[in-house]
């Protein structure tokens, strides 16, 4: 059997009064080598998808597409966003804190199929998000 290679960019909680700033190497503060752990398989696509940005009290902040990649049972990752549409009256500082997402696949073998999700993190250097599905996807069959 093969081993999976280790992964960079885990997340643990440090406690800034356990960092030695001063030692002779900072690296042995950080786990560099830790493996990624993901509870489901990813699939690596890149399918369009409608998208509408919700906020508090799910208050729709905006409309407009991306495209939909690395999906997986209970996530994905979310690239190439443009915002189309912005509901009247909200402010561009609200659309940055949206609190849910919605979408929509809008081509392909899945064309339909809606989601609903919830962003648990910013990804800069791919340019995109990744977000939590909160039930799955919803077709009909």
């Amino acid at each position: 059997m093969s081993e999976t290679p280790a992964r960079g960019g885990r997340i643990r909680e440090i406690n800034p009064n356990e960092l030695d700033f001063d030692g002779a190497s900072p690296s042995e503060q950080f786990d560099f080598d830790a493996q990624e752990r993901r509870r489901f398989q990813r699939a690596m696509l890149e399918v369009p998808i409608a998208i509408e940005l919700l906020g508090d009290a799910d208050k729709s902040l905006c409309k407009g597409k991306a495209v939909l990649r690395d999906l997986s049972l209970d996530g994905a990752f979310l690239t190439g966003i443009e915002i189309e549409e912005t509901t009247d009256g909200v402010k561009e500082e609200e659309i940055g804190e949206f609190k849910r997402i919605q979408f929509t696949i809008m081509d392909g073998p899945f064309k339909g199929v809606e989601a609903a999700a919830q962003p648990v993190r910013v990804g800069l250097k791919a340019g995109g998000v990744g977000v939590k599905l909160e039930e799955g996807f919803s077709f009909e069959v």
